[in-house]
């Protein structure tokens, strides 16, 4: 299991807008009950990336489009249903985008301001939102029978997936787009396999499909959407889900460049894993021999070391939550512990 490579060398950090995520959770349609449980992930997610995250329930920072211009993103997690947003906080959510502002959405966010040609009721109050996220669930059935346990195949590369198992088998509330909204030019990154619908059948609509996916914005911004994220548990105790998010996160507000490639030659062969509280560093021949330094944001060294064989295990059980770079030869790359 490969990490996020950066090809940027340290220090890293954010510019000032960019620190400030808006995490965002009205709902006027079904409460899945997780915002503080979802607030208090990305706020981990954000300390190990040097950013802050401002919590909001109620719509107010939508009141003025300054204080949107504040945030690198904005979060719609679990928001539900039409009646959240009135329409001048709409149009400023509007001109924030529209001026480079980027946006992720998380599970029921697909179920907020359903698009006028979407199946069920409460559709077409603001189409910009939907085309924005790039969906909206469909209706009667939404989703799969429960939380059952299904693959999710890889699409492609990015950063997103890049510490995830392929396949990742994930209990889930898997839900359906046929019938609901879904925008083709969406860049899926994960397809679930074919499910069976809550009439204990194979439906159209449990067709393999997208459960997470991205845009590039034209005006200069970034979207990233997962149809995961139904249960509590997601933010609490699903690892994968949480390294999903951070590494969706990191690609929204442009912190990641570049995903580890197969062997390399040269200063450049150098990859970076970090799982179940193991560091490994893959380097070529040409670098075996060499030290490396394990160093956080501000250049302090946390560990350090010789590379006597091509993979180097160190374990970093004592070492905090974070933001990391690990050094060799003058080349870094940036990895990010998270438990």
């Amino acid at each position: 299991m490969r990490i996020l490579i950066l090809s940027l060398t340290y220090p890293l950090f954010l510019g000032t807008n960019a620190q400030q995520i808006l995490h965002y959770t009205e709902t006027s349609g079904f409460d899945h009950q997780t915002r503080s449980q979802s607030l208090t992930m990305f706020q981990d997610i954000a300390q190990a990336i040097g950013a802050t995250v401002v919590d909001d329930n109620t719509g107010d920072p939508f009141n003025d489009l300054n204080t949107l211009q504040q945030f690198g993103m904005v979060v719609f997690s679990n928001t539900s249903g039409d009646g959240i947003l009135d329409a001048q906080q709409r149009t400023n959510f509007e001109a924030y985008i529209n001026a480079g502002g980027s946006v992720m959405g998380i599970h029921a966010a697909s179920d907020t301001y359903r698009h006028s040609t979407a199946n069920g009721g409460s559709t077409g109050t603001w189409d910009f939102y939907p085309e924005l996220i790039g969906a909206s669930v469909q209706q009667n059935p939404n989703h799969v029978s429960g939380t059952p346990q299904y693959a999710m195949q890889h699409i492609g590369q990015h950063p997103s997936t890049a510490l995830l198992p392929d396949p990742w088998t994930k209990n889930e509330e898997y839900y359906y787009w046929e019938n609901g909204y879904y925008r083709q030019d969406n860049v899926p990154v994960l397809e679930v396999e074919e499910t069976i619908g809550p009439n204990n059948v194979v439906n159209s609509y449990d067709a393999p499909r997208p459960m997470s996916w991205y845009r590039e914005l034209p005006q200069g911004g970034r979207m990233f959407y997962t149809a995961l994220g139904h249960a509590v548990s997601n933010f609490t105790s699903d690892m994968l889900f949480r390294q999903h998010i951070a590494q969706a996160l990191a690609w929204v507000l442009d912190l990641s460049t570049a995903i580890a490639e197969e062997p390399r030659t040269g200063l450049d062969h150098l990859d970076i894993t970090w799982w179940n509280d193991e560091l490994t560093i893959r380097v070529g021949s040409e670098l075996i021999g060499s030290a490396f330094t394990l160093h956080d944001n501000a250049g302090r060294i946390i560990r350090g070391g010789m590379l006597h064989e091509a993979a180097t295990t160190v374990r970093t059980a004592a070492v905090a939550t974070g933001s990391y770079y690990v050094t060799v030869k003058g080349t870094s790359r940036h990895v990010m512990i998270m438990r």
